[in-house]
């Protein structure tokens, strides 16, 4: 069987699509469902869908196995120790426009944005068809890590009915610990999924292993345990502010979250994209999942807690910024991270050094 070694997000991709993380996808996608996603963002069913889940694979040696293959050929895809973990079965080879895909997916052609970057890091020529997943991978986060079959799973034994999923990729600060709070005090809410995002980051992002540490040590000290769930999600991230945003909320839909939270720029990266444009999308398509949109949160000091600029009637220099980069500036510089932005169990971890991708 001819084979292909698979780059990281797609290795990522493929299991997801195993595993029915992706779902309704049951492969890559094919040129017509490509092409119906970056400029319609709808699959070809007419289900809303927002980021191209695509197999271009990179480099010499995959080119010259790819030009080799036909429609109705079976290939094994490899991980990055070359062990083949699932079947591609081809149905379309065809090409890509990347300025297009960069443009109608992240609003830029710039490639300093990460994901951009990876797009014209891409091969020339994509796969499509459907895969057989024929073994799970071995994951920096395996004992965090569940499938969408188990997840729901879990719900059903404990009794919810009605979850609630919450979307990070770093360590929690107070405002993080503020909306998954508000979240559950909701009588409808039964309960709370937090799933970080631990596959492949950015240089800059905090580390997996220390994104599941921190918010383990916080789940385990100030969080009721028959109502809070917390699993990883190993996927490469997409910063592409709204139209990931909305990616991403399929993705708990499909882990059995019944609603979501979005905060302030969720997905976003640098300037690139308006902060709630991510509140705003979801207005445009219906994801079968019920929506809890939140403004910026902040600590403020005259009101000595949480607040946001609907609740507090302080003036602005009375708030704390608790944003990750003022955090990892702190760190940086050796200084104290105060109590008002980070549990002091969690900035210890923090503290600790080595602690950010470089």
């Amino acid at each position: 069987m001819p084979s292909i070694r698979m780059d990281e997000d797609a290795i990522y991709d493929a299991e997801k699509i195993g595993i029915g993380a992706y779902s309704p996808l049951e492969g890559f996608m094919v040129k017509n469902e490509c092409s119906d996603v970056i400029t319609k963002s709808r699959l070809s069913n007419g289900l809303p869908w927002t980021v191209p889940i695509v197999l271009v694979p990179p480099g010499p040696e995959n080119a010259k196995v790819i030009s080799h293959l036909k429609e109705g050929d079976d290939v094994a895809l490899l991980d990055q120790n070359g062990r083949p973990f699932s079947i591609l079965h081809l149905e379309e080879k065809f090409s890509i426009n990347k300025d297009h895909f960069a443009r109608a997916v992240y609003g830029t052609t710039d490639r300093n944005h990460p994901n951009v970057n990876d797009i014209y890091g891409l091969g020339d020529t994509a796969l499509g068809g459907k895969i057989d997943l024929i073994r799970r991978l071995d994951l920096r986060a395996a004992k965090y890590e569940l499938t969408p079959l188990e997840c729901r799973n879990e719900f059903r034994e404990r009794g919810w009915k009605t979850v609630v999923g919450y979307q990070c990729r770093n360590p929690p600060h107070t405002a993080h610990e503020y909306l998954q709070r508000c979240a559950l005090e909701l009588a409808e809410i039964d309960g709370l999924l937090i799933h970080p995002v631990v596959g492949r980051l950015k240089r800059g992002d905090y580390k997996p292993e220390v994104i599941m540490e921190a918010y383990d040590v916080l789940v385990k000290n100030y969080y009721r345990r028959d109502r809070t769930l917390l699993a990883s999600l190993s996927i490469t991230m997409r910063y592409g502010g709204p139209k990931a945003a909305l990616f991403l909320a399929i993705v708990r839909r499909n882990y059995g979250c019944t609603h979501y939270i979005v905060g302030r720029d969720q997905a976003g990266v640098g300037s690139y994209y308006d902060p709630y444009a991510c509140h705003r999308i979801f207005d445009e398509y219906d994801v079968g999942i019920v929506l809890l949109r939140f403004m910026e949160t902040f600590f403020c000091s005259g009101c000595g807690w949480m607040a946001t600029p609907k609740t507090c009637p302080h003036s602005p220099e009375h708030h704390i910024n608790t944003s990750q980069t003022r955090i990892r500036g702190l760190l940086k510089e050796g200084k104290a991270l105060p109590m008002e932005i980070l549990r002091p169990e969690v900035a210890r971890i923090l503290g600790r050094g080595d602690v950010v991708i470089t």
